[in-house]
């Protein structure tokens, strides 16, 4: 039988070694993020700026997000003239620095330049109604939804304690709030993003079906910057919607995501 102060010492190795682990694992993001800027700095070549963003991108796995790494991943596509995944990165950061005025004249210089750039769709329809997208970031927005989301039960708590039953109508306005924020929060998460939102890079065709041999869906080729959603993704090839022209099947070689 094992004794209770040997598994508590062992559950609490175990936390401390996972809280060592994240430490050693955050400390080598930040010395990547650094060297990747560094990088940046000596660069002068395109393919120097993209050895900048190779090394930025190996910092995206595992789930993680940072909306520094996408800024600064559509600086270094920027300046290797890689228009597509530059828009690309700059719209992810978007979410964790929606008020950054930097970030939104960084994004407006890539769009201009992208050879393909074609209209986005039009924000939705819900947008006016949650004022805040412009100005608060997706964390926030999940921290709002989780605080409201906690304390409307407590508010139901009350009203059974108190016997007011008014403070039962509070706990339905913060539980509706809390839903919208949880909403707004997932059209502007990154899996969101990743999921529904692409680019293309370089410059390809098209196709009504999977495969060369469909006819083209659009009058001319696609090109570097051309910014679409997407709606399939099967053996290769990616189904999407690309505003004011229609919808096309293109090989995944050609799409950033």
């Amino acid at each position: 039988m094992i004794r209770i102060p040997l598994l508590l010492g062992a559950i609490w190795i175990a936390i401390a070694f996972a809280a060592g682990l994240r430490a050693d694992q955050e400390g080598d993001r930040q010395r990547d993020f650094l060297r990747s800027l560094e990088l940046f700095d000596k660069a002068k070549t395109p393919d120097e700026f993209r050895e900048s963003a190779k090394l930025l991108e190996t910092l995206l796995v595992d789930g993680y997000c940072n909306g520094a790494v996408y800024y600064n991943l559509g600086n270094a596509y920027f300046r290797a003239g890689d228009f597509g995944r530059s828009i690309l990165n700059y719209r992810k950061a978007k979410p964790y620095r929606p008020s950054d005025s930097l970030l939104e004249a960084n994004l407006q210089q890539a769009l201009a330049s992208a050879p393909g750039r074609i209209s986005i769709p039009p924000k939705p329809w819900w947008s006016p109604v949650m004022f805040w997208t412009e100005a608060l970031s997706y964390p926030t927005r999940v921290w709002f939804a989780l605080i409201l989301s906690g304390i409307a039960p407590l508010f139901v708590f009350s009203s059974v304690l108190l016997r007011r039953k008014n403070l039962v109508w509070v706990a339905i306005g913060l539980t509706i709030l809390g839903i919208v924020f949880s909403i707004d929060g997932y059209l502007n998460s990154p899996e969101w993003h990743s999921n529904k939102l692409a680019v293309i890079t370089g410059e390809t065709v098209a196709r009504k079906g999977i495969g060369k041999d469909y006819e083209p869906a659009f009058n001319a080729p696609l090109k570097d910057g051309a910014e679409f959603v997407v709606l399939n993704e099967t053996n290769g090839w990616t189904f999407g919607h690309f505003a004011e022209i229609g919808d096309g099947w293109v090989k995944n070689d050609f799409v950033a995501r």
